[in-house]
């Protein structure tokens, strides 16, 4: 009976051990969970040491030899180790699930790319198109990610969009301006960074500005050195255009006033060296916010150490205030009206806030106390509640904001653990919230927070709201896809497959009929057809 029930375990073990990885893998691969990608990594790791165990256990020989053995195949599988990290170097993450990527340690120059001649990709005269809609800042009029009186078709099959132009483009993961006839992104060639001028209707460069010396490395400290290269090279933000201005907010804190006809510098900040702040781990990514009436600049300043939100003069770069706060993250700040009165709310490192536009004074905050990374854009649904997502199970928030005879306060309504974004931000239409949850295309209710479906994985890129259509760019390898607002069932309407070929975290830009994308490597532009 003892060898029957020895047998039967021998047996069972034996299987669980085979069948642990595989199970684990399909598994965390079809869940939304945040860390699901490193089971490819994890599984087949802690499959083998259980597998040696069970030899140990389980194995023919004697158990002295059994033993051995098992000792002599976990040395083997450290040696292993210990020969592909002398072999392969770490090359940063191949893509926003965070799983890791390697190269060959011995493969010659693995240098920053180099600075290039920029030459039209399509004939036609420079200033001969000009955008009828003008996409002056990040995330559209209102940094949402909605642009609502796009007159646009997005029935890729039967109007298919005209490619104007396509060419290389530095390293980065900023998106593009547009006013007028002037597209501008900023980008990392060698070791500057560049904030760049195109035109709309060639591609051919118009000017350059260059912040020289100030690369995004990964040389932020010990401790962030892995978690630096992960996030990739070159500049985050989206430059801001206001009048006949160029804002723009490099990786580093560099806070420039370019003159938009010819890249003039008029003024500059080193927005983090003057508080001796240190580098968020990720580079900052804040699209400076103008308010004109104001006459004020605004960006978000030290992850720790420094100032939150800082505010200058649009015209001479003067201070004019700073909030010290908790400390920011990667989100840009928003000029919004809630409950009548107008004010900024930023998602910050630890919380969200509001803010008077003139002083920087807060009204009020939303404890979000989870140090990761924070993303995504504050969305106002109704005039007087904020819908906020991150991952790292930090999920969706609904937060209700009152005034009481000036006296502010917030309540939270729901969370959602079912949408979590990344890099992007959720779009709301008609009652209902739509984002890339965690990579993958999920819907949720307003007022319960609800899911209603998980549809298509496309990666962590971004998305649009276009009229009433979503627009996804793909993480990899770069399709851009068109999603109904559908909150019955995952509608997939278009798709044009493998628009960018590398991995593409940049969010497109949509202004009037033209439609820009790019990633670290090259950079299109799109006609699209009237609708």
């Amino acid at each position: 009976m003892k060898q029957l029930v020895w047998k039967f375990l021998k047996i069972i073990t034996l299987l669980a051990i085979l069948g642990f990885a595989p199970v684990m893998i399909w598994q965390q691969l079809a869940s939304d969970a945040w860390f699901r990608y490193w089971w490819i990594i994890f599984a087949p790791v802690l499959a083998l040491l259980m597998f040696l165990v069970w030899y140990a256990v389980f194995g023919k020989a004697r158990a002295a030899k059994r033993i051995l053995w098992s000792v002599y195949g976990f040395l083997g599988a450290v040696a292993a180790g210990f020969v592909f990290f002398g072999l392969f170097e770490y090359a940063g993450s191949s893509g926003g699930g965070s799983f890791p990527k390697y190269r060959f340690r011995f493969a010659g120059d693995t240098a920053p790319k180099k600075a290039f001649q920029a030459t039209a990709a399509a004939s036609g005269k420079v200033g001969a198109v000009a955008a009828e809609i003008d996409s002056a800042q990040f995330g559209g009029p209102n940094r949402d990610n909605h642009f609502p009186d796009a007159a646009v078709s997005l029935d890729f099959e039967k109007n298919p969009p005209e490619e104007l132009w396509r060419q290389p483009i530095g390293d980065g993961w900023s998106g593009f301006a547009v006013v007028g006839n002037r597209a501008i992104t900023q980008e990392q060639l060698g070791e500057d960074e560049l904030v760049t001028c195109y035109d709309l209707g060639t591609g051919i460069r118009l000017w350059t500005h260059n912040d020289e010396g100030t690369r995004f490395t990964s040389a932020v400290g010990e401790d962030d050195k892995v978690m630096a290269v992960m996030g990739g090279e070159g500049p985050r933000a989206t430059p801001t255009i206001h009048e006949k201005n160029v804002y723009s907010l490099g990786s580093t804190g560099v806070l420039n006033c370019l003159d938009l006809e010819t890249g003039t510098q008029k003024w500059m900040r080193d927005t983090l060296a003057e508080f001796s702040a240190p580098l968020p781990k990720w580079g900052k990514s804040s699209a400076p916010l103008v308010i004109p009436d104001l006459g004020l600049v605004v960006v978000t300043a030290a992850e720790k150490n420094g100032p939150t939100l800082l505010a200058y003069k649009v015209d001479s770069g003067e201070p004019a205030w700073e909030y010290e706060g908790h400390g920011a993250s990667y989100s840009s700040p928003r000029l919004l009206e809630i409950a009548g009165q107008r004010q900024i709310v930023s998602v910050n490192g630890r919380d969200l806030t509001g803010h008077e536009p003139d002083t920087g004074v807060e009204l009020w905050r939303f404890e979000w106390p989870r140090e990761n990374p924070k993303v995504c854009q504050p969305i106002l649904v109704e005039n007087d509640r904020i819908l906020v997502s991150a991952s790292y199970n930090m999920g969706t928030h609904l937060l209700q904001i009152r005034s009481n005879e000036g006296e502010w306060s917030v309540e939270p309504v729901w969370k959602s653990t079912k949408l979590k974004t990344k890099f992007s931000s959720p779009v709301v239409h008609d009652g209902f919230a739509y984002g890339l949850n965690e990579g993958r295309l999920a819907c949720i209710d307003l007022e319960t927070g609800d899911q209603q479906w998980r549809g298509e994985k496309y990666g962590f890129g971004q998305n649009l709201l276009v009229g009433d259509q979503i627009l996804i760019q793909a993480e990899e390898p770069g399709d851009l896809v068109v999603a109904a607002t559908n909150p019955e069932q995952f509608e997939e309407t278009a798709r044009i497959d493998t628009v960018l070929t590398a991995m593409t975290w940049n969010t497109p830009t949509l202004a009037g009929r033209y439609l820009l994308v790019r990633n670290g490597e090259e950079a299109i532009c799109f006609r699209l057809a009237g609708k």
